[in-house]
């Protein structure tokens, strides 16, 4: 179990049914950012559903409130900047395929393959 000293945890390495523990953190939307303790095998099938701990308090309604809204949005960008990124590989792609009958040899194209 973890034990709160002096603003430090100390974690036992093994659950009582013999597995590792782990650290992670939950993306729930009623507990997002909260980091806890589990069994390694916790919610699995057949599993171990015995250890458990939380390592954060919980967190204010407010930051409840805003938090998944914010995840989404950071995940919708990074979704349109991978978007993006294949664009451009596309774009490229088609660009040497115009552009390399005219360069004075293949040497060159690689210049332009970013």
């Amino acid at each position: 179990m973890w034990v709160l000293t002096a603003e430090e945890f100390i974690m036992n390495e093994f659950c009582p049914c013999g597995t590792n523990t782990v650290m992670k953190t939950s993306w729930t939307n009623h507990n997002p950012g909260r980091r806890y303790i589990a069994c390694e095998r916790f919610k699995q099938i057949n599993g171990c559903n015995y250890y458990f701990v939380w390592i954060d308090p919980p967190i204010c309604t407010r930051a409840r409130q805003i938090i998944p809204g914010l995840l989404r949005r950071v995940n919708r960008f990074e979704e349109d900047l991978n978007r993006f990124e294949e664009d451009l590989k596309k774009k490229r792609n088609r660009f040497m395929f115009i552009i390399k009958p005219y360069l004075p040899n293949h040497r060159d194209a690689v210049m332009f393959d970013v």
